[in-house]
């Protein structure tokens, strides 16, 4: 869609309020009307005044007593009162009648009060001019319509038919299309009328703004076209603050910085001569809107997006304590529940979002505005008490500092002059849409290989699988959500993916981490399938853990700990430390101790009556826990139990990983901060010293993993051994190594005379030292 040659109308209502008091009341019509506030004082406020009212001299800035002097025909309805404030229920539902009609014309309708909204009528006016002649539309088809710059409609309707204009920015192509346009604004006009009674006005134009601005130049129940080669004539009088986006702070500044005060004087500035005053974006927009472009959509919205209720406390109305604002609070809260109710059995949707406006009148008499937000939680129930007590906690802690306290009727720090409460974000409620709960995140996902089966078992499997994914979801979910007392072990025969039995053994029979970490270097160990009914078949992995259990007489994993898996952790323990003695010794009075107790242990099991292996495999086997004894650690001291043996032994590990990494950060860190010897009393170290100050290895270059069949080379630097195909790249690094030393080398050394760490302030002298020449990078590379 060109954006420039949209076909955009604005409809609104003439003086609304007084056309829906006439509806109730038919006695009302043809009379003076103002409708005022529920406010009794001084006759109340005037929010609308009809035009015979307006004729007589009657103004929105009067009083209704006022109104009364002008004219004393007038009629006064009020606002209806409910709960303290204004009900205006009639005026919306008044107002969504109508949005109702116009509706039929177009999907591009966006809402932007009860009593206007912005039409995209270019899909339409496209689809007319396919089945009519322009040359057959006349002024009489569309009464009321003027054309900006055109002492007639009908001088418009000629320079079209004749294809001739004085103006030489005459769009003939963009004329026709908003001459059809009128013919559609004035169908839609009489539509209204017709089904509501209501009559309205119209500007038609290529954009939102310039049809808000043409629309009121003819009231009421009129409707007035721009022309794009009238937009000078409408910019010449035009006031820079009665456009859009222009009324308020930004366009004071705007009219301070240029000196201007129409739009006609903002046309001569060039965009970027815009852009040096303003910023980028409010600059070119300032150009665009000079010249009449504005790209703005108008959004398919007939919903409003938010629902809200407010109150004004002018004055000696303003609230001082905690009482009256939560009374305040409560009325606007039950208000904002009555209409989401009415809003859910129309539009089927749900808010999302809370948010609490609120104004405080500060000690100088000026007022502050804040607002505060509050996402709704799942488990809320959207009722008037939730917006009551949700507002009021976020209202006292934001103008308090603290939260409310049960009875307590306190004084407020600065009375409140205005309260607001609005729910937005609205969700449709579809059942796709359901909420997930935490649970849900917990359960095995399904597999994504799929094998192509026959038609005639493919209902059969599609069973199995769905239970077979209920029974993953629901252990995974035991195994996460189970404690460590209630841990037991047991042996479970379950169903895999491919309807094969499985066994599986208990997180705490798993081998540790660092165990699994040596073993990548071996070859892994084919273990003897378990016998089943219907023959040997391979075990399959599931998604929760699962152990291969061989039947090993004592040392398997059948029985409460596997000695064979601690005997293999602790060789491989004492291959870590084959430098430190008493680390030997350690570990092995570690596994002499773990013997005497696995004896003590199996004299327990053997109590019990052996069942077959078979038989195992298929029943569960409960060990019962509570007669495993402790062995203490001759790291800490601490007693830790048999079965968490090995975990608290990785611990151990882990720790003096970390520490021999440290050690090795310490001593960088320590070469760095030593001073820099004398190059002239440099001496070679003999090769006992050098031993001496070699730093041991660290552990952890027992988890790095090496290829060994892969050639290698020595390096002559650091002695590494380095691969063969990246040797040079090795090399490169010391050279990158020396030419860092070299460029970090410094030239002078300085002395300072006094014993304090300061540092000396530079001499001010205008005899400056002459400086060293810097050596240049690629010098170097000679």
């Amino acid at each position: 869609m060109d954006l420039e040659n949209r076909i955009v109308v604005l409809i609104d209502m003439d003086c609304f309020y007084c056309q829906v008091e006439e509806k109730l009341n038919p006695e009302l019509k043809g009379k003076p009307i103002a409708v005022v506030q529920y406010n009794p004082w001084k006759g109340g406020g005037i929010i609308a005044v009809n035009y015979v009212a307006r004729a007589m001299g009657v103004n929105r800035h009067m009083r209704g007593d006022d109104a009364k002097e002008k004219c004393r025909e007038i009629q006064l309805p009020s606002v209806p009162c409910k709960k303290g404030k204004a009900d205006i229920s009639k005026y919306r539902d008044a107002g969504i009648e109508v949005a109702k009609v116009l509706q039929r014309f177009t999907t591009l309708l966006e809402r932007a009060s009860i009593d206007e909204a912005y039409l995209d009528i270019t899909i339409p006016v496209q689809k007319r001019l396919q089945t009519i002649n322009v040359h057959t539309l006349a002024s009489s088809m569309m009464p009321n319509t003027f054309a900006l710059g055109y002492d007639s409609f009908d001088h418009f309707i000629s320079d079209i038919h004749s294809c001739d204009s004085d103006s030489i920015e005459f769009d003939f192509d963009h004329a026709q299309k908003l001459l059809v346009g009128a013919q559609i604004v004035s169908e839609i006009r009489a539509a209204v009328f017709e089904e509501t009674g209501y009559t309205c006005s119209a500007g038609i134009a290529h954009n939102k703004i310039l049809a808000k601005l043409v629309c009121g130049m003819n009231k009421p129940n009129k409707q007035t076209v721009l022309p794009k080669h009238s937009v000078n004539i409408l910019y010449k009088t035009l006031s820079v603050k009665k456009v859009k986006h222009l009324g308020g702070k930004f366009g004071d500044y705007v009219c301070e910085i240029l000196k201007i005060q129409t739009m006609g004087q903002l046309q001569p500035f060039t965009e970027r001569e815009l852009q040096a005053k303003f910023d980028e974006k409010n600059g070119t927009w300032l150009y665009n809107i000079a010249r009449g472009i504005d790209i703005e959509l108008v959004q398919a919205k007939f919903n409003p997006k938010s629902i809200g209720c407010c109150k004004n406390f002018k004055g000696k109305s303003a609230l001082l304590d905690l009482e009256s604002v939560k009374k305040w609070l409560r009325d606007l809260g039950d208000e904002i529940e009555e209409r989401l109710e009415k809003d859910a059995l129309e539009n089927n949707r749900t808010p999302k979002q809370m948010v609490i406006s609120f104004s405080v009148q500060l000690q100088d008499g000026r007022d502050t505005s804040s607002s505060r937000s509050y996402n709704f939680l799942p488990d809320d129930e959207l009722c008037g008490e939730l917006f009551t007590n949700k507002a009021f906690e976020i209202l006292i802690d934001s103008t308090e500092g603290c939260k409310p306290k049960a009875d307590s009727n306190k004084k407020l720090r600065a009375p409140i002059t205005f309260l607001g409460i609005s729910v937005g974000k609205f969700e449709d409620n579809t059942e796709n849409k359901k909420r997930k709960k935490i649970k849900d995140y917990f359960c095995a996902g399904s597999s994504k290989e799929t094998v192509p089966k026959s038609n005639e078992t493919t209902k059969v499997n599609e069973t199995k699988i769905t239970n077979i994914n209920n029974i993953d979801k629901n252990y995974i979910l035991h195994k996460f959500l189970e404690t460590n007392n209630d841990k037991k072990q047991i042996k479970k025969e379950t169903m895999g993916p491919n309807n094969e039995k499985v066994l599986e053994s208990p997180l705490d029979k798993q081998e540790s981490f660092f165990v699994n970490f040596l073993k990548k270097d071996q070859d892994n160990i084919k273990c003897n399938q378990v016998p089943h009914d219907n023959g040997s078949k391979s075990l399959n992995k599931v998604n929760s853990p699962i152990c291969n259990i061989v039947e090993c007489d004592d040392d398997s994993n059948d029985t409460v700990y596997s000695g064979s898996t601690i005997n293999e952790e602790i060789s491989k323990s004492i291959a870590l430390f084959e430098d430190d003695p008493l680390d030997i010794a350690r570990v092995s009075n570690m596994r002499e101790l773990l013997k005497t107790n696995e004896i003590e242990v199996d004299k327990i099991v053997e109590v019990q009556p052996r069942a077959d292996i078979s038989s195992r495999t298929v029943t569960p086997e409960i060990t019962d826990t509570s007669h495993i004894e402790t062995v203490e650690c001759f790291e800490c001291g601490k007693a830790v139990p048999l079965n968490e043996f090995d975990e608290h032994a990785d611990y151990h590990i882990a720790l003096k990983l970390r520490e021999d990494e440290r050690e090795v950060i310490r001593k960088a860190k320590d070469k760095t901060t030593l001073k820099e010897p004398a190059r002239d009393v440099k001496k070679k170290k003999s090769v006992q010293e050098l031993n001496k100050n070699e730093a041991k290895p660290s552990i952890s270059k027992f988890f790095t993993k090496f290829d060994m069949t892969a050639p290698v080379k020595m390096c002559t630097e650091c002695g590494e051994k380095i691969a063969v195909e990246k040797f040079s790249e090795h090399l490169d690094f010391h050279e990158a190594q020396k030419l860092s030393r070299e460029l970090n080398k410094k030239t002078t050394v300085h002395s300072y005379g006094s014993s304090s760490g300061k540092r000396q302030r530079i001499s001010s002298s205008p005899i400056k030292k002459t400086k060293l020449p810097c050596k240049s990078i690629d010098m170097f590379f000679r």
